[in-house]
């Protein structure tokens, strides 16, 4: 069977294969990914240090059975990425990679990948697949990794640019402190269900979210996400999966907030996820715009006007180091 690969309509190649993928093959077999990386400053321009000399003597060594292939790893929030340029990756089968390199013990460790592709309806397109190889829509925290890396990169010019991703066009305004805001579009509002004892409200960013809010910041801290999450996000009421939050108001401005992310698990970080929430919360009048999202790994500021208005995400993408896939 053929494997999805990078070509020349990315998304349309790997959406909605990544868990057909997984389920034909049977059992993965550990994994075994060697890799040399070398950790970055606050600029990627900036010239590395080399300790020891080992990264080049194990990176650049020639060999005839090895295959490299670079990859930059980023975080927003604590939310990570690998991100690898279209032509390291152009004939891989990317769930399988992204399942062998997201993998926190036998792999680099990532909550998913990210690829700038090229697209014609936009500067770039965003090729995005969670770390057990399942496409996603939509990535608010990975949108933003890739806009820095791109503009780091000259792969586009000027301080704004414009990313196709499974949720449509999105623009990305970038600052000069590595930071960016996102026009995320305007939210869509469902019904509210109860499942597994909590009563969700169901928020669309372009990827599914499931958003309840708790009576206190203590209850919030001590849920088992791991033991609540996965029933919630496989539930028959939720057809495409969905992505779990948890919130609780802190104050007007002020939310915190947990996930359970369909296809990664628990993450320190969503940034389509903090949308929803803050969504949720100025819909419910538990908090007005713009909104603080306190995060496991950091803040992001979400603005919402309100009904039929776009929301706008700002937040850090940090690098966290560079390196090679043997």
């Amino acid at each position: 069977m053929r494997r999805p690969r990078l070509g020349p309509n990315p998304t349309g190649r790997v959406h909605g294969d990544g868990q057909r993928t997984r389920d034909e093959q049977g059992p993965e077999p550990a994994a075994t990914i060697f890799c040399a990386v070398r950790f970055h400053g606050k600029n990627i321009r900036a010239d590395l240090r080399v300790p020891n000399g080992i990264f080049p003597a194990n990176a650049d060594r020639a060999s005839g059975r090895i295959r490299c292939m670079r990859f930059t790893k980023m975080q927003g929030c604590g939310n990570d990425f690998l991100v690898f340029d279209p032509g390291e990756v152009e004939e891989e089968d990317l769930p399988d990679l992204a399942r062998r390199a997201c993998d926190r013990h036998f792999g680099v460790g990532a909550d998913g990948i990210l690829v700038p592709a090229p697209s014609a309806a936009a500067d770039l397109e965003m090729v995005y697949l969670n770390s057990d190889g399942s496409p996603s829509e939509m990535c608010g925290n990975g949108l933003r990794c890739l806009a820095r890396y791109a503009i780091d990169r000259g792969m586009v010019d000027g301080g704004a640019l414009t990313v196709a991703t499974g949720a449509g066009v999105k623009k990305v305004d970038f600052f000069e402190d590595g930071s960016s805001r996102v026009d995320m579009g305007a939210p869509r509002r469902g019904t509210e269900a109860e499942v597994g004892g909590f009563r969700f409200l169901s928020v669309s960013m372009g990827n599914p979210h499931a958003v309840a809010f708790l009576k206190s910041e203590t209850e919030l801290e001590a849920l088992d996400l791991p033991m609540v999450g996965p029933p919630v996000e496989e539930d028959a009421v939720f057809p495409e999966k969905t992505n779990v939050e948890f919130g609780f108001a802190r104050a007007a401005h002020d939310v915190r907030m947990r996930i359970w992310e369909r296809g990664a698990g628990e993450t320190l970080a969503s940034g389509s996820g903090s949308c929803a929430v803050a969504v949720a919360a100025v819909s419910r009048g538990l908090a007005l715009s713009p909104v603080n999202v306190h995060l496991d790994g950091g803040i992001v500021e979400v603005e919402w006007p309100g009904d039929g208005e776009p929301v706008y995400m700002k937040g850090p993408a940090e690098y966290v180091c560079e390196g090679k896939l043997f």
